[in-house]
């Protein structure tokens, strides 16, 4: 039987040690590139997070305003796709002419130009044509 020498251990051993270390090292190495990536991506997480609440705290604020500028100045700025014919009227008041179709009809507005709401079958605004 062949009885391996302590020096044959010796190297065997810090042979071993050195593979370890080797893949430790790799490891920590991959953990590290990970927890990096990791990190980056919950700052750009939280960058988004910032950025929808400014984007949606815009939006509540800008929406009043539209508002107020469609209640002032031309009526026919504040028309909207959708409306009702109630609120038509009450915007630009009784029409000159309605000519009614299937599908829906149209609101005519005489003056020097001429102005003309469309609706659906549903009694919405599809359209206009402002004077």
């Amino acid at each position: 039987m062949n009885i391996p020498s302590s020096h044959h251990i010796a190297g065997l051993a810090s042979r071993v040690i050195l593979v370890v270390t080797a893949t430790l090292f790799c490891y920590s190495n991959n953990v590290l590139a990970e927890s990096t990536e990791v990190e980056e991506l919950r700052l750009q997480v939280e960058t988004l997070k910032k950025r929808v609440q400014e984007l949606e705290s815009t939006q509540t604020v800008d929406a009043p305003t539209v508002k107020k500028k469609k209640k002032t100045g031309n009526p026919w700025h504040a028309l909207e796709v959708n409306m009702s014919k109630e609120d038509v009227r009450s915007l630009l008041g009784k029409p000159g002419r309605v000519d009614t179709w299937k599908t829906g009809e149209a609101w005519y507005y005489p003056n020097t130009r001429g102005g003309e709401v469309d609706f659906d079958a549903n009694g919405n605004v599809t359209g206009w044509l402002a004077p």
